[in-house]
């Protein structure tokens, strides 16, 4: 199969379109519409997972942040301080909760070659945003990439066109485990469509 039909043979599901701005999920369906056999498809959210993540950051930040806490930003602080609170336990359940995911993905998926949603709900808010900082918009600003993360399927993010305020919407583009060429082809392949 030659990377340049792989935009014409790749079965893609399009999610996550339904709670992006109005503007993001208008540039993200324009390029859903590049692939002929697309088909919408609801995607259950990773519940549960996120404890999993903040155990393994506290891991890495353990040490370093008992001796030097007073050297992270605020922002960062708190995020670190919220991580440290997750126990074993808490960790033990992510970790059951993320082998169910997994499973309930690959079911979802099955049949399909390439996911395709937005990379961000949103364009991107101004540094700092709201009174907490970056605090308050982080789980939507990693809403749609986290899933694919915690479960290590390879993803790739191109701009799509303009969208609220001018600033540009992503669409994110993912596959199976092992298929990094399927999607790297269908990306270039993307790209292009949405260059000229």
């Amino acid at each position: 199969m030659s990377a340049t039909n792989y935009r014409e043979v790749a079965s893609v599901a399009v999610a996550w379109t339904a709670d992006a701005a109005t503007l993001v999920r208008a540039r993200v369906e324009e390029a859903a519409a590049l692939f002929p056999r697309r088909r919408a498809l609801r995607l259950p959210e990773p519940e549960g997972v996120g404890r999993l993540f903040m155990h393994e950051v506290a891991g890495v930040h353990r040490e370093l942040f008992a001796e030097n806490s007073d050297l992270y930003g605020e922002d960062l602080r708190i995020k670190i301080e919220r991580c440290l609170e997750v126990t074993a336990a808490d960790a033990d359940r992510g970790a059951r909760r993320r082998d169910e995911y997994r499973e309930l993905i690959a079911g979802a998926l099955e049949r399909i070659d390439l996911v395709l949603t937005p990379t961000l709900p949103v364009v991107a808010p101004p540094i700092g945003a709201g009174p907490m900082g970056d605090l308050e918009v982080r789980e939507t600003l990693i809403s749609r990439t986290f899933p694919f993360n915690a479960l290590g399927w390879p993803a790739l993010a191109l701009p799509c066109g303009p969208a609220e305020d001018g600033l540009p919407a992503s669409v994110q583009l993912v596959g199976r485990p092992g298929t990094d060429a399927l999607v790297l082809a269908a990306g270039r392949l993307l790209e292009a469509a949405l260059a000229s």
